[in-house]
This record gives structure tokens, C-alpha cells and sequence, in this order.
């Protein structure tokens, strides 16, 4: 579970010497929020996404990221009452070449055609299907996607096969189809103490237009890059250093933040051979996102101990230690 926010220590890893005392020897990520430690030959920020040996774990995305949830309502609420801004918060995928770090711990705001109130949201995965202008949300059964581990395999996260979970890109077309997915994963203990439920996480994204009847795409009005709110930042636990000031857009950063302005855009998917961009799309293929492997992080850009997302175990709730990657810290 994501509280409380306690620092881990690197004695956790421990083992046949004294490496971890001396700053955490090789460490990449020391001071991290404090979690379990993934069993097997690869643990820590290495813990596998998939196909783990037997007796090993494997890495997950965690569902309490999922537009809707309950934690991610407790952090709207919260950022409203600190900000006074009114927004939906979420996580998911920007496309971009032009950030260094490809927008990975960025956030965005954007206006959605059809939404009620702006979405504050934050990078934490990349995509080659993901283009520029376009953000793919983590929604309820928002897509398998290639990379699939919500259900079909023992080692999925959730029981079943996929056939309930529709297309591989887009998940269910319609509402009504959100109530033949498993309500809780395999592990189903978290989820039901934290008041979530997969059934309700689908119906949620119908509920709120960020998904359509019929499988639609809405289209995303404007797009700038904003301040992280700290409530994203705990989820996730990924913060970057060169963040904006503020929350709205600036227009002396146009250009740097990558602002785009509000003309008549619109969502080219639902058209043959239409295109991806200022559409907001959607997944949750459950596996551990691009954000928390250390390769595709720059440290330069990253606050101390908040330099990778931290994933989570089978349940989608149990937070996995992401200081270190080996025992005994020389990795």
C-alpha cells in the first residue's frame, strides 16, 4: 500500500556484506519509499515485468493509478483543497522526443472535449503507439495492450482469460460490457480493503466521458506541461526537479512547455487512416511501467529517492522497494 510515505533503508538489503552501509554502495535510487522486497535473482528496481522463474516475483502496475480510483479521488480532493484548482487526476503515457526523458514524471494539464473539468495527469510509461499530443489514460480495462500481464497467464494479475477485457487497444466498447470483468485480482485482498473494483474502475471511464460508447476516443483540446501535484507524486513516487511553477498554463513558457492552443482539434482515430494525435486514449496492461526501470532514467533530472515509479506486487496495492536492485547494493 502506498502509506505511509516512511523512507526506506538500504539495510534492507543486506545480505552477505556490509556494502549497504557505505551510502548504499551502488544504489541508484537510496532513500526511496520503503517496500517489499521482490524475491528472486532480480529484485528491487529489477524485480522482472515478466515471465518470473518459479519462487520469484514479478512487477506490476498498481491499480490505486487507475482514473477513479479511491486513493486517486482522495488526491483530487486534496489538491483542490490546497490549490483550489477542480480537476480530474490520472496517470498513463505522453509521446514525446522532444523531452530528454522522453516525459517520463512530467505532468500535463489538459481540456478534453466533453469532460467536466480539466485532467492534471502524469507520464509514468512510454509507447512507440503514443504520439505527440496525445496522452493514453490508465482507465479501467482500458486495453491489454502488447504487453499484457491483466489476465490469460497464472502469473496475470487478475483470473480469466482476456476474452472479457475486449480489444487489445481500447478495452470494452460500452458500459455494459465493463460487468463480465473480474471485479478483483487474483490476490484480491488490497483492492477490496482500498474500496476499488475493476467493474466500477470501466464503468467510471464511461461515466466520464474520458472513454466513449461505441469505443470512441474524445479529443483533447489543449495540452501543456504543468507543476506535479503532490498527490500524483505519492502515488507514483516519481518527481522530476525541473518541474513548472505553477499548475496552469504560462504563456511565457509556451514554447518550452510545450503548450499547444486551444483551436477546433480533433481526435482522428475514429476516421480510416486518421491519426492519433489530441486524442486521449486509454490502457491498463497492468505491467510495470517504462518509468521504473532504471535505464530510462536520467538521474540529473530527478529529486533524491524519487527517481523511479514505484511498482507494485500481484495485488496491485503492495509496493515493491525500488532503492536498490541487488542485495548487498552493487548494482
Amino acid at each position: 500500500m502506498p502509506m505511509p510515505g516512511i523512507k526506506g533503508n538500504c539495510s534492507t538489503y543486506k545480505n552477505a556484506s556490509d556494502n549497504c552501509a557505505n551510502g548504499c554502495g551502488m544504489c541508484f535510487n537510496p532513500g526511496a519509499r520503503a517496500g517489499v522486497i521482490c524475491k528472486g535473482s532480480q529484485t528491487g528496481y529489477y524485480c522482472p515485468s515478466d515471465n518470473p522463474p518459479a519462487g520469484a516475483d514479478m512487477a506490476f502496475a498498481c491499480m490505486d493509478w487507475t482514473f477513479g480510483s479511491t486513493a486517486m479521488k482522495e488526491a483530487e480532493s486534496a489538491f483542490k483543497a490546497s490549490s483550489g484548482e477542480d480537476v480530474y487526476l490520472g496517470v498513463g503515457t505522453y509521446g514525446t522526443s522532444a523531452d530528454p526523458q522522453r516525459g517520463l514524471g512530467a505532468c500535463y494539464r489538459m481540456q478534453v472535449k466533453g469532460v467536466d473539468k480539466d485532467i492534471i495527469v502524469q507520464s509514468i510509461n512510454t509507447g512507440s503507439d503514443v504520439a505527440g499530443n496525445q496522452f493514453d489514460l490508465q482507465i479501467g480495462d482500458g486495453g491489454a495492450g502488447a504487453f499484457n500481464t491483466c489476465a490469460g497467464k497464472s502469473s496475470s494479475m487478475y483470473p480469466g482469460t482476456v476474452a472479457a477485457w475486449g480489444h487489445q487497444y481500447g478495452g470494452v466498447d460500452n458500459k455494459a460490457q465493463c460487468a463480465g470483468l473480474p471485479m478483483f485480482p487474483q490476490a484480491d485482498g488490497p483492492m477490496k480493503a482500498a474500496g476499488d473494483d475493476l467493474v466500477s474502475l470501466c464503468e467510471y471511464g464511461f461515466d466520464k466521458n474520458v472513454r466513449g460508447e461505441g469505443g470512441s476516443n474524445p479529443t483533447i483540446s489543449t495540452l501543456s506541461r504543468v507543476k506535479c501535484p503532490a498527490g500524483l507524486i505519492h502515488l507514483t513516487q516519481i518527481h522530476r526537479n525541473d518541474d513548472p511553477a505553477g499548475y496552469k498554463y504560462d504563456p511565457k513558457d509556451a514554447l518550452t512547455r510545450g503548450f499547444s492552443p486551444a483551436v477546433d482539434h480533433k481526435c482522428g482515430l475514429d476516421k480510416p487512416g486518421g491519426t492519433a494525435a489530441w486524442c486521449l486514449t486509454r490502457m491498463m496492461d497492468c505491467r510495470k511501467p517504462s518509468g521504473a526501470f532504471k535505464d530510462n532514467i536520467k538521474g540529473n533530472l530527478m529529486f533524491a529517492g524519487m527517481k523511479l515509479v514505484q511498482p507494485c506486487m500481484a495485488d496491485g496495492y503492495t509496493r515493491i522497494d525500488v532503492q536498490c536492485g541487488c542485495m548487498d547494493c552493487y548494482c
